[in-house]
């Protein structure tokens, strides 16, 4: 009875996401068109982590090039954790994501793995903001510091990055995004200040077969808990 309502809630939570992509990405048509020299910051969900409420990842890197990830999260059910930083094992481009329906392979060295991303948030910025924003998270990534569920989780990371760029993030009535859940965030986010948004600004990738690459694969199967908490 449990796996069937979990699996039933997840579903819901997955649906209304969607829902949520398609009302508010941007029509090719009206795209604002990133100058070549512009970078791109992307906010990745993976909703279905954490029991449900979600994991937010960092990338970015050139709008026509490879980027690079940051995933900050603990190896632990307790609320407060050593924090841990997992990364792309191999530079991706946006497009390839997009091709690969939202898988990345992710971890550390000797401990990679697959993950599904189910969407993201696009953002465009000038080399200044992304620099800034990289080299807060390179720091992050040089020392974890502690992960604390309630104070500093992995949406507080990215939104910190974000902050040293001059970036933030905004409700439709304009007030700052305030929530900790990864998940609420993807929900509520509309727009976007000291940044543009980058050509469809959300995108959904619908779950498909995992890379077959011998890797170990988070499974993103409805109703079962992820390892990224």
């Amino acid at each position: 009875m449990h796996e069937s309502f979990k699996t039933w809630e997840t579903n819901k939570t997955l649906e209304h996401a969607h829902k949520i992509q398609e009302r508010e990405a941007i029509p090719q048509s009206t795209w604002d068109v990133a100058p070549k020299d512009a970078y791109c910051i992307f906010m990745l969900f993976n909703l279905e982590a954490a029991d449900d409420e979600g994991h937010c990842i960092l990338a970015l890197g050139p709008t026509d090039g490879a980027l690079e990830t940051y995933s900050y999260y603990r190896h632990s059910t307790k609320i407060e954790a050593p924090g841990i930083m997992a990364c792309l094992k191999d530079p991706m481009t946006f497009e390839r994501l997009c091709d690969g329906s939202g898988w990345i392979v992710h971890g550390q060295p000797g401990n990679y793995w697959n993950e599904h991303v189910n969407a993201a948030i696009a953002l465009w910025c000038d080399k200044a903001a992304y620099e800034k924003a990289r080299a807060y998270a390179e720091a992050k990534k040089a020392n974890t510091g502690t992960y604390n569920l309630v104070t500093y989780n992995c949406l507080t990371f990215v939104d910190d990055a974000l902050k040293q760029a001059g970036i933030r993030l905004a409700t439709k009535s304009g007030k700052r995004v305030r929530t900790i859940v990864p998940k609420e965030a993807f929900f509520e986010i509309d727009n976007v200040e000291g940044a543009h948004k980058f050509e469809a600004w959300k995108y959904w990738f619908d779950l498909g077969k995992a890379p077959d690459n011998g890797l170990r694969t988070i499974d993103d199967v409805p109703g079962q808990d992820k390892p990224l908490e």
